[in-house]
């Protein structure tokens, strides 16, 4: 036919990739006290006063809502302690519910273990559980356990067949660390695993 036409139309207001960062900006707050935390039991965990600026801003949406939250951050910035509000959170308002904490490695899973074991567990009084190639506990552990850390490979397997193991279904806080290497060789397997807790719950 011969038919042609122009329309002029700006991306001005689109927000393209090399113009516009992805990231929070951080905002100059005031450092919250770690008295914030309302509970004593919770607070003599730690040896500071005030929490850091990622962790001041980071502080209500995890302490308070049960909002999705992916957090990146520098390495030494604190979002070990960002995910342990995520962790008293459940405590306090969902009880009875459990927490994964899925690590790449099984270094980091014994690490984040023994931390974990002794401030959560001993001092806390709540189960930990390690779950990796290494350590299997019986059903029964699994099911009293409060918090479980465990690696990807590992988690894929137990919770393939969640609708016979009751304990799967009562997970109510994922923690996934690394979470970079969503885009590497066991990035599947994360996938995997996110899209499956998502759907179960």
């Amino acid at each position: 036919v011969g038919v042609s036409f122009e329309e002029t139309f700006s991306v001005s207001h689109l927000l393209l990739p090399d113009r516009q960062s992805a990231h929070t900006r951080l905002l100059d707050l005031t450092p919250l006290s770690k008295a914030c935390l309302q509970n004593d039991a919770y607070e003599q965990l730690y040896n500071f006063t005030h929490f850091n600026p990622v962790q001041t801003q980071c502080f209500h949406v995890c302490y308070h809502s049960d909002y999705n939250v992916l957090m990146g951050a520098p390495t030494g910035s604190g979002k070990t302690i960002v995910a342990e509000l995520c962790l008293f959170r459940l405590f306090n308002e969902h009880p009875g519910m459990k927490a994964i904490y899925v690590a790449p490695l099984k270094a980091l899973s014994r690490e984040r273990m023994l931390d974990w074991g002794e401030r959560i567990g001993r001092k806390l009084g709540r189960t930990v559980v390690e779950l990796t190639g290494d350590f299997t506990p019986d059903v029964s552990a699994l099911a009293k356990a409060d918090v479980i850390v465990t690696t990807p490979e590992k988690w894929d397997g137990i919770s393939r067949h969640w609708q016979h193991r009751n304990y799967v279904t009562k997970v109510g806080l994922v923690i996934i660390d690394e979470i970079h290497l969503l885009g590497q060789d066991r990035g599947p397997i994360l996938e995997v695993i996110v899209s499956r807790m998502r759907y179960i719950s």
